[in-house]
């Protein structure tokens, strides 16, 4: 009798258990299902993901071919999933959570592949340069650089195309003959098509200008000062090419790249637009003249690139802008073509983090014109450019009448036919030396150039 009171006693707890087991999963459930409608029921949802730089998945448009084939569920799915109310958050959180196991959940965009070698001498050599090209080439080495100490204690990890040393990000470049080829080809064309002074400038990436040197002795980078004098030696004799690699170098320890973004700072496209004046032949105007503004908690491409790396969080970057002194104004034609009035630098002080870079000329857009009133001599210039370009613009100012600026991945004009339609007197090819290495963006700029 005994044993059959533990067996119902025993039972009974059972059944308790099963119970209270079910009441807990059917709670659990409804708890999802409170969460799904009313996650369905918030109207505002966000369209872009500030983290992963990208637009959101739209709700779908119905119709009964999409509802009959299944695409208009799956587009449901790809929407819900996108735009689930705190999901920027919650990507977050599972990335702190993983970086204190040690797990590395970095998202990557392309693949690190070993460079071509460099030739040593020029695409061609047929021509002899003229003495303006040896004068605008030549360059003295830097003489206030130092070199930062490599710290072994600095923790480093390497992804497949960028590298992160300690708590800042660095861009690998993989020089490419082909690609290279390609780019001095477009730039002599449109050398050779228009009646305008070309100058040109290739812009080196902070791998190569801030990491000490045993760092990039063990990286899979290509050596950006050799691929510059390569790409500037085989430009056509007439084209002012703008040496600008020992000008950062001998300021490589000063703010001159961002740490979590892959840009230059404004201050790095100072020191460059002072070579620009020494090639153009004008006074640069001090950096003194202008009344500086920053822009604190700058988390850029690296940190997004890292989903949201830590010590980047706690070590942001801070965006200085210079603001002109002229009496200027400029207008922007967006990638809608719409066309509207915006200021040079823009208050960016209560935008996201990831967003302070958009300061200068408001960003990429495909075409932008600027006027400095305080001239009248009919002076102008055309920059063909990427988002690089951006920093480097507003120094232009003081030297012309009209810039005209076009953001070569979105513009569909033609660089000679404008530059002849609109007299232009300068046109300017400002790019990241990576641009020169990948063949999307050299197709893109050959359709708009020669």
């Amino acid at each position: 009798m005994e044993n059959n009171g533990l067996s119902r006693k025993s039972n009974n707890k059972k059944h308790h258990r099963r119970i209270a087991e079910g009441i807990l999963v059917l709670l659990f459930t409804l708890v999802l299902a409170c969460g799904f409608v009313l996650s369905l029921c918030l109207p505002l949802r966000p369209s872009v993901s500030e983290n992963e730089k990208r637009e959101l998945s739209p709700f779908p448009a119905f119709s009964f071919k999409a509802l009959f084939d299944g695409s208009y569920f799956h587009g449901i799915d790809l929407w819900f999933s996108d735009t689930f109310p705190l999901r920027e958050s919650i990507i977050a959180v599972n990335s702190r959570i993983q970086s204190l196991h040690g797990i590395g959940n970095v998202q990557i965009k392309g693949n690190l592949e070993q460079g071509d070698d460099i030739p040593d001498a020029p695409l061609s050599t047929t021509e002899p340069p003229s003495d303006l090209a040896l004068q605008t080439t030549a360059t003295e080495p830097p003489t206030t650089a130092k070199e930062p100490e490599d710290d072994p204690d600095v923790p480093r990890e390497s992804f497949d195309s960028f590298l992160l040393y300690g708590t800042g990000g660095y861009d690998y470049y993989n020089f490419r003959k082909d690609m290279a080829n390609r780019y001095i080809g477009l730039i002599n064309r449109t050398a050779a098509g228009s009646n305008a002074a070309l100058y040109s400038m290739v812009v080196p990436i902070s791998t190569d200008i801030i990491l000490p040197e045993s760092v990039k002795k063990s990286i899979n980078s290509s050596d950006q000062k050799k691929a510059s004098e390569y790409l500037y030696g085989s430009m056509a004799p007439d084209i002012k090419t703008i040496p600008v690699y020992d000008s950062l170098m001998a300021h490589r320890n000063e703010y001159i790249y961002f740490r979590t973004d892959h840009h230059w700072t404004a201050l790095g496209a100072y020191y460059c637009y002072v070579e620009w004046a020494k090639v153009k032949g004008v006074e640069p105007v001090p950096l003194s003249k202008y009344e500086k503004v920053t822009y604190d908690g700058f988390l850029g491409s690296f940190y997004a690139a890292t989903n949201k790396n830590a010590g980047m969080k706690k070590n942001p970057d801070y965006v200085d802008a210079y603001k002109p002194f002229n009496n200027v104004s400029m207008r922007i034609r967006d990638k809608k073509g719409n066309e509207f009035g915006n200021k040079v630098l823009t208050d960016v002080s209560t935008w996201s983090a990831s967003s302070k870079y958009l300061t200068f000329i408001g960003g990429d857009n495909p075409y932008t014109v600027i006027e400095n009133k305080d001239l009248t001599d009919g002076s102008s210039c055309i920059v063909v450019k990427e988002s690089y370009a951006n920093a480097f613009v507003p120094f232009l100012i003081p030297h012309y009448q009209t810039i005209h600026v076009v953001d070569f991945r979105y513009w569909s004009g033609n660089v000679v036919s404008f530059a002849k339609e609109k007299n232009i007197d300068d046109i300017l090819y400002l790019n990241n030396i990576s641009v020169t290495r990948s063949e999307p963006l050299i197709k893109r700029m050959e359709k708009v150039s020669g």
